[in-house]
């Protein structure tokens, strides 16, 4: 019975171990949360997303901005552009941030957070 307890133990740390190994290290350097005055004086040299639900959107936004629901913004068919900041901002910051780790983990750079969101605009 023991050699049974050795095999189970030497395949559950061989799976541990590739499961650690095929894990990407993501440098989350590239997200920057900026206060509104470095947003707004910012904001227009790069692309400005709105997260929020197209309800919000449409009640109040930042004029220039583009609303993308939040499950789609981090896809591939994505009409974002990798290669400008991205601005993004949504209710009170929360969501734009987790956000943000998903574009960078996609390859995007220079991504920029409205700090406690469109409430603090």
């Amino acid at each position: 019975m023991s050699i049974w307890s050795s095999i189970i133990a030497v395949v559950v740390g061989v799976a541990m171990g590739l499961i650690i190994v095929s894990r990407k290290n993501v440098d989350y350097s590239s997200i920057h949360v900026i206060n509104k005055d470095d947003f707004v004086n910012n904001m227009r040299k790069g692309q400005l997303i709105d997260v929020r639900t197209a309800d919000e959107f449409n009640q109040n936004k930042i004029n220039g901005a583009r609303n993308f629901k939040a499950n789609q913004i981090a896809t591939k068919n994505s009409k974002l552009r990798r290669d400008q900041s991205t601005y993004l901002y949504c209710s009170n910051g929360k969501k734009s941030f987790k956000i943000a780790k998903k574009l960078t983990k996609q390859g995007f750079r220079n991504i920029y957070v409205l700090e406690d969101g469109f409430e603090n605009y």
